[in-house]
């Protein structure tokens, strides 16, 4: 029968395989030391620029966190057998003096990952960002070829259409589409200037318009929620704080629930990375409130008149 020890061995060993597929990688094995046989969870073999490389793996298929004696003794043995890296991996995270010394003395703290498999207690959690576009108020102005204005002092844009429709109604398409472009957050003019049209009319009065200008008080919220991550076989480093994927390994975030959402503080975009790794940030854009149609149905064609478009922030 086999021990759910041997199990987690048996698991650390595939991800090894998996992660350097031209090594030599064994599974409870024994080596003689210079105070006679010390077993190997696990031992990886292979050559980086052709010198041999002997890592050394700790396997803890425990129920408890994995503390600070388990690093002093593979420190030890890694010493007496010349190992030229020990990695401990743990089913069950780590005690915060381990991973201290342990990234002290360089000893890698990980915990295997495989998708849909039971005997993997670990879960890693990350956070997902959301954005949250909306345009809070409005107004519009009109323009026409000749100086005066055909439609008044002041415009009721209810009463104006194109095409027979509400203007409104194709404005909820150009202002959903800048939201998703620009993502503004403040006061503007986006400023259209339009080609000849003779389906423009104000209260059933057929009008010339050459230009709009649409002012806009817009807002750019951030929302967060914590999230599972998981991969196909990988492993989480727990010094690193990140989750290692091998090559030909899926990658999955989530599910994401719609009513967890909680709002936050923009997320940091900037922190570099080192090389041989890859962050992937993923930004979801949680809902986007436009200017909404009157009739219930957004409009098309509008835009098939914009000549040029302008933002002009305030």
């Amino acid at each position: 029968m086999v021990k759910a020890g041997d199990e987690y061995q048996e698991i650390v060993g595939d991800v090894q395989r998996a992660l350097d597929p031209g090594a030599t990688v064994k599974v409870g094995t024994w080596v003689i030391g210079p105070d006679g046989k010390r077993d190997l969870d696990v031992e990886v073999r292979g050559t980086v620029e052709g010198r041999p490389r002997f890592i050394l793996i700790e396997c803890k298929d425990w129920r408890r966190r994995v503390g600070i004696d388990v690093v002093d003794a593979l420190k030890s043995k890694r010493e007496d057998l010349g190992a030229d890296q020990a990695i401990i991996y743990s089913n069950s995270g780590f005690t915060k003096p381990a991973l201290h010394k342990a990234d002290r003395i360089g000893i890698d703290v990980l915990s295997a990952l495989r998708a849909s498999d039971g005997r993997i207690r670990i879960q890693v959690n990350g956070v997902l960002y959301a954005k949250l576009l909306s345009v809070d108020k409005w107004s519009l102005a009109t323009f026409f070829p000749e100086d005066s204005s055909p439609i008044g002092k002041e415009l009721v844009v209810s009463d104006l259409r194109l095409n027979g429709l509400p203007v409104q109604d194709f404005l909820a398409v150009l202002s959903r589409k800048f939201l998703m472009e620009q993502e503004p957050d403040g006061r503007g003019v986006i400023f259209y200037s339009l080609r000849p049209c003779s389906g423009w009319t104000y209260r059933d009065k057929h009008i010339d318009v050459s230009a709009i200008a649409v002012q806009l008080w817009c807002s750019r919220k951030w929302l967060s929620q914590v999230v599972r991550q998981d991969v196909s076989q990988g492993y989480y480093d727990h010094i690193r704080k990140c989750v290692l994927i091998p090559d030909k390994q899926m990658y999955w975030l989530g599910p994401i629930d719609q009513n967890a959402w909680r709002p936050c503080n923009a997320p940091d975009m900037t922190k570099e990375l080192t090389a041989g790794r890859l962050v992937l940030r993923f930004t979801y854009v949680h809902a986007i409130h436009h200017i909404s149609a009157i009739s219930g149905h957004e409009a098309k064609g509008l835009e098939d008149l914009v000549v040029k478009r302008k933002w002009l922030p305030q």
